[in-house]
């Protein structure tokens, strides 16, 4: 692929609502998953496995955790002379249009990080799907059908309740997308598939500026994913299918389920140990210890943790403590958190820096995990 044919558009006005015990200080694309990860992590790591160096993440609100973890994007080779990360809060750079609710005032206030980017496409991404997928394929493909705009999406069965409120598409016998609707439940068509969108999209810089100032002009639309929708009217919107792994986190549930899945080998293999490496900020740690008397079965540790007691199905980030006797079954425990003597712990969420006191029994279910929020003391 040609260098500079993409640039990336991070996308962050995302549904979080059945996400709010762990979005409460901060946003959905900067929880942590899977022991060491942020979700924003695939984005930033598709986008620059694809060959791009010049990201622009359009923020929206509680975003000093984001931040801080990607910085100046060296992790992810974002730190440059020419191009790297970019950074545009809906704070910044108030206008006469500021007072719009939706995220197109943003994009029209920084609409000159479309114009003068060097790059002649724009890749447009959010943060909710878990993925691992080839960005490089998805755009020529876009050359190839000579579309005016591609969105990927995914095939799924009509009872995967993974994808609840997402948006879908359908498409014609031509491969056309000619209208998105929302996955709404229909357990009378169970035998059937739909295809939902991954909220990715490829479209031509100058079509973008257009649509944006257009829609900003007319007041049709306020948010960016409506003029990417209603675009179907007016251009050649053609659909990319991805046969790969995906999660959308779109609820505890999902996040949970999402998490869980990482435990099987396969989903794991495909996922992180492929081609495409999916990239973190990295911290050093000292290696987990475990104690003579500690046992773990089928668990994804991170480093610097100190094991004594029993740790089953169970996902652990940094500098977790799980004291003697206790036992952590098909659980999260994020980071810089103290499970002490004796617990009982069975499908929990615990947020960062929990303190779970000697003889606490706390038990969810895999449809329904407990989650303590961060700081909490039981």
């Amino acid at each position: 692929m040609p260098r500079n044919k993409l640039f990336g558009v991070v996308n962050l006005t995302e549904n979080d609502y059945y996400m709010k015990q762990l979005t409460i200080n901060r946003p959905l694309a900067s929880v942590p998953y899977l022991g060491r990860y942020r979700l924003i992590d695939f984005t930033l790591s598709n986008l620059v496995n694809a060959g791009i160096d010049t990201v622009g993440i359009f923020l929206n609100d509680k975003y000093r955790s984001l931040m801080d973890h990607i910085g100046n994007g060296k992790e992810w080779n974002l730190d440059r002379k020419k191009g790297g990360v970019f950074y545009f809060s809906p704070y910044s750079t108030p206008d006469i249009h500021s007072s719009l609710r939706g995220d197109l005032s943003t994009y029209f206030s920084n609409i000159d990080y479309l114009t003068e980017a060097s790059a002649d496409y724009a890749v447009i991404m959010g943060t909710s799907m878990v993925c691992n997928i080839d960005l490089k394929e998805v755009f020529k493909n876009h050359l190839g059908t000579k579309a005016d705009i591609t969105v990927v999406y995914k095939k799924i069965a009509e009872d995967d309740l993974g994808f609840e409120r997402c948006n879908t598409v359908t498409t014609n016998e031509y491969g056309s997308v000619t209208a998105f609707g929302k996955n709404i439940r229909r357990p009378d068509m169970l035998s059937e598939r739909k295809k939902v969108s991954m909220e990715i999209f490829i479209v031509k810089k100058e079509l973008l500026v257009d649509m944006i100032t257009d829609a900003v002009t007319t007041g049709e639309n306020v948010y960016l994913t409506e003029v990417l929708h209603d675009a179907v009217t007016k251009y050649k919107v053609r659909g990319y299918e991805f046969k790969g792994y995906l999660k959308n986190i779109g609820s505890i549930e999902n996040y949970f389920e999402a998490s869980m899945d990482m435990l099987d080998e396969d989903h794991i293999e495909e996922v992180f140990f492929g081609e495409n490496k999916i990239k973190t900020k990295v911290k050093d740690e000292t290696p987990t210890y475990y104690a003579p008397e500690s046992k773990v079965e089928n668990s994804l540790i991170a480093n610097g943790c100190k094991i004594e007691g029993t740790v089953i199905n169970s996902i652990l980030f940094r500098r977790v403590h799980v004291a003697k006797g206790s036992v952590v079954k098909d659980s999260i425990i994020m980071q810089n958190s103290e499970v002490r003597e004796n617990c009982s712990l069975e499908n929990i969420i615990t947020d960062k820096q929990v303190i779970l006191t000697s003889d606490t029994e706390l038990k969810g279910s895999p449809k329904n995990p407990l989650v303590v929020s961060k700081g909490s003391v039981l």
